[in-house]
C-alpha cells in the first residue's frame, strides 16, 4: 500500500432536520474519522491506501467496515475487541456551525497498542498519516503511535495534522504531547488555531521555521479562506484558494486538504501544486454534508480544478 493510516473511526449520527439535535426527526448514519476520510480521498484519487484499527464486535463496527471495503481501502489490518465502537452525533446549525458530541470513551479503537499494528506493512508503505487525535484517545494509543514512528524508520515518510479536539485534552495536553512528537514527523500539516495552541501567536512565516527547526522537513500551514503558506525541504511560498465555495458543512475540509497534500507528494508534484491541490479539495469537500461523501475521483478533481464557471449542467 502506498499509504497507511492509524485511527479511530466512528459512526457519525447526524439530525434531521437541520437545526438543534432537541427537534429532530430523525437521525441519519455515516462512517467518520479523521484518518478514514483522508483514506478515502485517497483512494478515490487512485492510490493505494490501508487502515489500521479496532472495532468492537457490534453492528455499528460492520457498518463501518461495510463502507471502507466499498472505497477500496484495505481493511485487513482491522482488529476487532471486547469493547463498544465509538459514535458522535453532529449537529449543523442553518449558519453552517457545526456542533460535536463524542461518545467514543473506552472504545475499541482507543484500547489499541503497539501489538495492534503490523509494523512489517508500515515499513513497506510510502507515507505513514497519523493524527493527533490518535494520540488524545488514551495513553496506550499514545504509546502506540510514538512506538510505531520510532520503529517505522527513514524509508517510510511520516505525514501528521495535529487535528486538535479541545473536547478531548487541554491545549496543555495537547501541546506537551504533539511537541514531543514532531522530531518524528517528516511532513506537518497544521491550521491557524492549531499553530496558536503549538507554538504561541506568531506570524505564519515564524511558524514555518520554528517547526521546521523542530524536524519537519516539510510544513505546510493552513490558512482558512485565504489559502495556505508552505515550507518544503527550503523552499518556500504561499498559494491563494483556487476558488470560494459555499460552505454546506464544514467538517472533513482539513482531510480533504491532507488528502491533497500527500496525493501530490507520491505523484512527484511541485509542492505549489500540491498546497494548490489540497486547497481546492478542502473547500470543495464542504459543498457536501458527510465527512468524505464529496471527495472526487482523480479525473473528478482535475475537470472541476480546470472549470471555474457557474455553470451547472453538463449537457
Amino acid at each position: 500500500m502506498e499509504v497507511i493510516g492509524i485511527g479511530e473511526s466512528m459512526v457519525a449520527l447526524v439530525n434531521e432536520p437541520k437545526g438543534y439535535i432537541r427537534h429532530a426527526d430523525s437521525f441519519k448514519p455515516y462512517v467518520a474519522g479523521a484518518e478514514m476520510n483522508t483514506l478515502i480521498g485517497l483512494s478515490r484519487l487512485g492510490h493505494g491506501t490501508s487502515w489500521v484499527s479496532a472495532l468492537g464486535e457490534d453492528e455499528l463496527g460492520e457498518l463501518i467496515l461495510h463502507k471502507v471495503r466499498a472505497e477500496n481501502v484495505d481493511a485487513s489490518h482491522v482488529t476487532h475487541k471486547d469493547k463498544r465502537t465509538g459514535v458522535f452525533f453532529k449537529q449543523i446549525l442553518p449558519d453552517g456551525s457545526v456542533d460535536v458530541t463524542y461518545y467514543r470513551e473506552d472504545s475499541a479503537a482507543s484500547n489499541m497498542d503497539i501489538r495492534d499494528i503490523d509494523m512489517d506493512a508500515i515499513r513497506r508503505a510510502k507515507v505513514l498519516y497519523l493524527t493527533g487525535i490518535t494520540l488524545s484517545l488514551s495513553s496506550s494509543a499514545k504509546e502506540m503511535l510514538f512506538e510505531a514512528v520510532r520503529i517505522a524508520g527513514d524509508d517510510v515518510t511520516v505525514v501528521f495534522d495535529p487535528n486538535i479536539r479541545l473536547k478531548m485534552w487541554s491545549a496543555k495536553e495537547a501541546r506537551e504531547t504533539i511537541l514531543e512528537f514532531l522530531p518524528h514527523v517528516d511532513c506537518l500539516i497544521a491550521g491557524r488555531d492549531e499553530v496558536d495552541i503549538l507554538m504561541g501567536a506568531m506570524r505564519p512565516e515564524e511558524a514555518l521555521k520554528s517547526f521546521r527547526e523542530l524536524g519537519c522537513s516539510k510544513v505546510v500551514l493552513k490558512l482558512g479562506k485565504e489559502g495556505a503558506v508552505y515550507d518544503f525541504d527550503g523552499i518556500g511560498g504561499s498559494v491563494k484558494n483556487p476558488k470560494q465555495f459555499e460552505e454546506i458543512d464544514p467538517v472533513g475540509a482539513g482531510d480533504a486538504f491532507a488528502a491533497g497534500i500527500i496525493s501530490g507528494l507520491l505523484n512527484g508534484e511541485d509542492p505549489e501544486a500540491s498546497v494548490e491541490k489540497a486547497c481546492f479539495l478542502g473547500g470543495y469537500i464542504t459543498q457536501f454534508v458527510g465527512d468524505y461523501q464529496g471527495f472526487p475521483s482523480g479525473d473528478g478533481l482535475r475537470a472541476a480544478m480546470e472549470s471555474f464557471d457557474d455553470e451547472k449542467v453538463n449537457r
